[in-house]
């Protein structure tokens, strides 16, 4: 029904571009992740939700209100200072995981693949593959 297609649809996020930036070891260890809603949804606290990252080895799972080394969140668009709800279609906000600091995960090396998978909290699932480029240089970013 209507009704039901709504409420699967409420509390979805639209994960856009995945930026990586490579480290001094020619691996992607900083992933910046664009998140706004998607359409129908309802507002979405950033820290309430979790984040899957998972690799061909390995997943892990964190929380949204880990410590800033592992997860932090920058307002980029539409988003009073100091928040991490997203309300309205035209909020942006960047997500950015750390992969040296998470627990499972490994920086990416040359042409390695990474999956996120953002739940909101009431369960709402949004997927993303990220593939590193083929040739990663110290210091550089790229668009996964």
């Amino acid at each position: 029904t209507g009704a039901e297609t709504t409420s699967e649809v409420s509390d979805r996020l639209q994960i856009g571009n995945v930026v990586g930036i490579a480290n001094d070891d020619e691996k992607v260890e900083v992933l910046n992740a664009s998140v706004r809603l998607a359409a129908g949804s309802d507002p979405i606290n950033l820290s309430k939700a979790s984040y899957t990252l998972a690799s061909s080895e390995n997943a892990t799972i964190i929380n949204g209100s880990s410590s800033t080394d592992q997860v932090d969140f920058t307002r980029k668009q539409s988003l009073a200072s100091g928040t991490s709800i997203i309300a309205d279609q035209e909020d942006l906000m960047v997500v950015s995981f750390n992969l040296t600091n998470i627990s499972g995960i490994n920086p990416l090396d040359d042409g390695s693949k990474l999956t996120i998978i953002t739940s909101a909290p009431a369960g709402g699932k949004s997927y993303k593959q990220a593939s590193a480029p083929k040739r990663i240089r110290a210091g550089e970013s790229y668009i996964l």
